[in-house]
């Protein structure tokens, strides 16, 4: 089986119970921002893949907390992925990214039980980066 194609342990101690979270993204940059910003909470190992079709090839073992979907795939597969990922992993979080809130994307990101996040990634008054709630 094929491996995902990054996987960063953001993990210090040994014997804790590891969480995964989930990005299918084509962006090594928005991979990058992500991977720095959960090396903040120290918690979990952040798997990637380049499109959901990897991620339906190669599922992940091991508990995962929050799935992200940022790899701008058509309305209706993402449909589709959010209804299987519900049904592998009931208890995960969903996060969907976009270019724009209102659209097509971000109804579909809703009624599948996602969060909706839109690009660009803004900076706060401290300068720390963080993307844009709908």
């Amino acid at each position: 089986m094929k491996e995902p194609q990054k996987k960063t342990n953001l993990l210090s101690r040994e014997g804790e119970k590891q969480d995964y979270i989930v990005m299918i993204c084509k962006s090594d940059a928005e991979i990058k921002q992500v991977s720095e910003l959960l090396l903040q909470v120290n918690r979990a190992t952040l798997i990637t893949y380049y499109r959901l079709e990897d991620l339906v090839l190669n599922r992940p073992n091991g508990e995962v907390v929050l799935f992200i979907l940022a790899d701008g795939d058509e309305v209706e597969a993402l449909s589709k992925m959010l209804e299987w990922l519900r049904y592998q992993w009931p208890q995960s979080r969903l996060a969907v990214v976009g270019n724009q809130g209102g659209g097509e994307v971000e109804i579909t990101a809703r009624k599948g039980g996602a969060y909706f996040l839109t690009r660009p990634v803004s900076r706060d008054g401290n300068g720390k980066r963080y993307f844009t709630t709908c």
